[in-house]
């Protein structure tokens, strides 16, 4: 099976700059067993991930939605795919399939917004993004909770549809031993995320324990940048203790991780998965959460998780426990890691994957209402 798989605008496939859903991209494609027949197609970058074939468009395209749909349609005409894959953009993914004979799947990232349809302007733009569903041939979604708000809230849809989890090859993560005393949270500068609210946690918790340090590794720091210097504030009176990095490939996140003791995942939002979770148990860290969204659906019963609304104080809790019992930290870690290498491994996230492309493939059907046989909570292919 021939595979075209198109990114959003502003994705940056490269190990210099990867997004987390180029990485899942990227990891879902090296464990596929269409990996040698499928081509990404993406802006052109200062790095590209090697071990793909990845095909560029110019930033000039790339800035503009119509040049890009322009150009993947001239891309299916050349080399005849027998699926079209588009990541996260819904009017790029119904763009093609109103344009294109070939079956296209929506792969969505994130929770998808409801529309009411109360209202001539709120029915019409329902109408519309019901049109563009309906010129599907399926959607792939990150986590349960991001299928089941999916279908509460757009019940007239009537697509088949699979979970497809972010996953790793947990052969390539190697925890140090023995780890420092280290805590780490990496994440966007951004409020949503709870960064501040771990800033003070971890503060109170280094005055207490003076051989321990902690390191922030913070994505988009210009989107939030009074956010930021409120984080920065909170650090500074331990700044010789606590290390922050700012834009850090992917690699550097990754290496810190496997040498951390503790991560904190602070999210204040329903994640729609949580992949920085994930990554931190595959790191072998002792991780507090939220637990927010998809991140309940990673490791919750290895995870010492916050409770809904917690403070900064919340937080330093957890952490305490888990900074004063080393046996306790190691046994949560270890079980974590155990536990996510089972469920999330790459080699059966990806398989869920092309199981769902064969499905779609062959269904060839899409649409709404009782047309459609399959809904998405009987698609055999739900993971």
């Amino acid at each position: 099976m021939r595979i075209l798989m198109f990114l959003p605008r502003h994705m940056r496939f490269g190990p210099s700059n990867a997004s987390s859903i180029d990485l899942c991209v990227r990891d879902l494609i090296a464990a596929s067993r269409y990996r040698d027949t499928t081509t990404v197609v993406c802006c052109e970058n200062e790095t590209l991930f090697s071990e793909i074939d990845v095909m560029t468009y110019s930033r000039a395209v790339d800035d503009s939605r119509r040049r890009k749909v322009a150009f993947a349609v001239d891309q299916v005409a050349r080399t005849a795919p027998d699926l079209i894959v588009v990541q996260q953009h819904l009017p790029t993914a119904a763009a093609l399939a109103l344009r294109t004979p070939v079956p296209v799947v929506l792969h969505k990232h994130n929770m998808i917004k409801p529309i009411p349809s109360r209202g001539l302007w709120s029915a019409i733009r329902r109408r519309l993004k019901l049109n563009q569903y309906r010129s599907l041939a399926g959607m792939i979604f990150v986590s349960d909770i991001c299928r089941k708000m999916f279908v509460e809230d757009w019940p007239e849809v009537r697509l088949p549809s699979s979970i497809v989890y972010n996953g790793l090859d947990f052969s390539h993560w190697q925890p140090s031993t023995p780890k420092l005393d280290e805590i780490i949270c990496v994440g966007r500068a951004a409020p949503e995320k709870g960064i501040k609210e771990a800033a003070l946690a971890v503060v109170s918790v280094l005055k207490e324990q003076p051989s321990w340090r902690a390191r922030f590794i913070l994505s988009e720091p210009d989107r939030f940048p009074t956010y930021l210097e409120e984080v920065l504030a909170v650090i500074r009176p331990m700044e010789d203790r606590v290390t922050v990095l700012v834009g850090q490939p992917f690699a550097v996140v990754k290496e810190h991780c496997q040498n951390a003791a503790i991560a904190i995942i602070p999210s204040k939002w329903k994640e729609p998965f949580g992949r920085t979770a994930l990554e931190a148990h595959a790191a072998g860290c002792a991780v507090v959460s939220s637990g927010t969204g998809g991140l309940s659906e990673i490791a919750p019963e290895q995870t010492l998780l916050l409770p809904p609304n917690f403070t900064a104080d919340h937080i330093a809790e957890l952490l305490r426990r888990l900074v004063l019992d080393h046996e306790f930290r190691v046994r949560l870690a270890s079980a974590g890691r155990d536990h996510c290498a089972q469920k999330f491994a790459l080699s059966a996230v990806a398989r869920e994957a092309d199981d769902f492309y064969e499905l779609a493939v062959a269904q060839r059907t899409s649409g709404l209402g009782a047309a459609h046989a399959l809904a998405p909570q009987e698609s055999a292919s739900a993971g």
